[in-house]
């Protein structure tokens, strides 16, 4: 799958997506506040990061271990669990349409998928998403509330709220929440083969 990613890359680093409507991100950042709880994502560190999986391993919402370090996990647990293993929807996804209707091009190629909830202060130091040639899955990703600030190759990415975007997160990137309010992101990581390359590249924005 490695030519299909590189191939996707020729394209841009942070390329937006259409969708048939306007998703209320917002208003859905409200609704998962109000009937679930964020639980912390990676517990080994205390950077004010809190997640809600729409898909785990086991459909529950306990973010074990599917808001972990995968690498950190497998190490210490001895496994081997790969972000193909994530993809049964939790109450996150299934109890709410508009999520749904969103992210529905990509439904059938869903892995591990949540909602990342930056608070004050949180952070995400640099790093990449992928490790070797591994390349077997893609980073689609949307702001749904607050943004905060997005490095990738040392320049700031512009965002627009609610929109979602395929974004090269091979490259190295990092994220902070300077602000006095949560940030909240969807990060859906979508298999890649020959049939969720050509909706990807599909739905690109003309713009």
């Amino acid at each position: 799958m490695h030519n299909l990613y590189s191939s996707l890359t020729q394209y841009g680093t942070q390329i937006a997506l259409r969708s048939k409507e306007q998703f209320p991100s917002v208003q859905y950042v409200k609704w998962t506040e109000e009937n679930f709880k964020y639980v912390k994502y990676n517990p080994r560190n205390s950077f004010n990061r809190w997640g809600l999986s729409l898909t785990s391993y086991d459909g529950g919402l306990s973010g074990i271990p599917d808001l972990d370090s995968l690498h950190q996990y497998n190490l210490e647990n001895n496994t081997t669990i790969e972000e193909s293993e994530f993809n049964i929807p939790t109450p996150a996804y299934l109890d709410n349409y508009h999520i749904q209707e969103f992210l529905k091009p990509y439904s059938k190629y869903m892995y591990r998928t949540h909602i990342l909830k930056l608070d004050p202060g949180g952070f995400f130091p640099q790093h990449r998403d992928f490790r070797g040639s591994n390349f077997n899955s893609v980073r689609l990703i949307s702001p749904l509330k607050n943004h905060c600030t997005f490095i990738m190759d040392n320049k700031v990415l512009n965002w627009e709220k609610g929109n979602l975007y395929f974004l090269d997160t091979a490259k190295v990137h990092s994220l902070f929440n300077t602000q006095t309010k949560p940030s909240y992101w969807l990060v859906a990581n979508i298999d890649l083969n020959e049939e969720s390359f050509n909706i990807i590249t599909d739905n690109f924005d003309k713009r």
